[in-house]
């Protein structure tokens, strides 16, 4: 299993980052691999994003590259890409 975590700030208000995300709710329910999303926020910080677990690192970096990815700049009104950090997950409370 992988980790993605990311992060950005975004222009605009939190109606319409909330508004954003509840639209996104089928696109992400459909990607291949994506176990679980957690949509996040760093009030100290203003940054925005999500902590997401995958089932793989092929459909994470499809992920990446993809088309939902590459669209956050306009959608969100971002300033600067957003931070991207991989980890990998060695073993859960589960195993």
């Amino acid at each position: 299993m992988k980790i993605l975590s990311m992060r950005f700030k975004s222009n605009k208000s939190p109606e319409e980052l909330e508004q954003l995300s509840e639209e996104g709710f089928s696109k992400f329910r459909a990607l291949k691999g994506l176990i679980e999303k957690y949509y996040i926020k760093n009030e100290e910080t203003g940054e925005v994003g999500g902590i997401y677990l995958w089932e793989n690192e092929k459909d994470l970096m499809e992920y990446i590259e993809g088309p939902i990815v590459k669209s956050l700049p306009e959608r969100f009104g971002l300033e600067k890409p957003p931070s991207l950090e991989i980890l990998d997950v060695t073993y859960t409370l589960n195993s």
